[in-house]
């Protein structure tokens, strides 16, 4: 009886160990084969390109690309206003009693017959004030040359200057490039490689894509 129950016990036991190496194997052959998945080293390689390719310089250009108010103290009363619905694609805050307004700057030197345009989004009591500190910049088109604009007058910077001041992660498409990051997109138009107009636009979406793109500048 006694030897009946000793090997039951050393049966017992050898299926435990037995359980457990199998356990470490297949923990160590996991480990090893996920180590040497080329879908995951692509992935690894693939996200660590695309936080060290995202240009300083455009960041700090997309999140601030102008001092608004400043731009439109040196305009003075060279400008017209208007009520617009805006974009299905707009980043629009959800604060009540607002609307977007669009700013028409007219170029006097006539380099250009379109009319530079911005969209703010506005708010409460000063919504209809000019000198509203509160607004939102949501769009700018430019078509011209200015000054005022500071570092956003990009207007016939070659590709080469841009690739340089904001790097070569681009979407490329017709005669445009597109940067972007999160949820600002800066849309370049070139002719002969040289900037003939852009555009900036905060989104409600941080999936920038070629579609996008396209449904934007049709």
């Amino acid at each position: 009886m006694k030897k009946t129950k000793d090997i039951l016990i050393f049966i017992f036991a050898l299926i435990v160990v037995s359980a457990i190496g199998y356990g470490i194997f297949l923990y160590f052959y996991a480990k090893k084969r996920y180590a040497e998945s080329p879908v995951n080293k692509t992935e690894l390689v693939s996200k660590s390109q695309s936080r060290k390719g995202l240009n300083s310089n455009l960041v700090a250009f997309l999140d601030n690309p102008i001092d608004l108010l400043d731009f439109k103290k040196k305009k003075g009363m060279h400008f017209t206003t208007g009520v617009t619905n805006g974009t299905k694609y707009y980043y629009q805050p959800r604060i009540k009693d607002s609307i977007f307004y669009v700013y028409n700057y007219p170029d006097f030197k006539k380099e250009s017959i379109k009319i530079d345009q911005f969209v703010v989004f506005k708010h409460g009591k000063n919504k209809h004030n000019y000198k509203d500190k509160t607004e939102h910049l949501i769009e700018f088109r430019i078509f011209n040359p200015d000054a005022d604009l500071g570092k956003a007058n990009l207007y016939g910077l070659t590709k080469t200057e841009l690739e340089a001041e904001f790097g070569t992660n681009y979407l490329t498409f017709d005669n445009r490039i597109a940067y972007s990051n999160k949820n600002k997109v800066l849309i370049i138009e070139l002719n002969n490689s040289k900037v003939k107009s852009f555009r900036y636009i905060k989104l409600n979406t941080e999936i920038v894509n070629q579609d996008l793109i396209r449904q934007i500048v049709e």
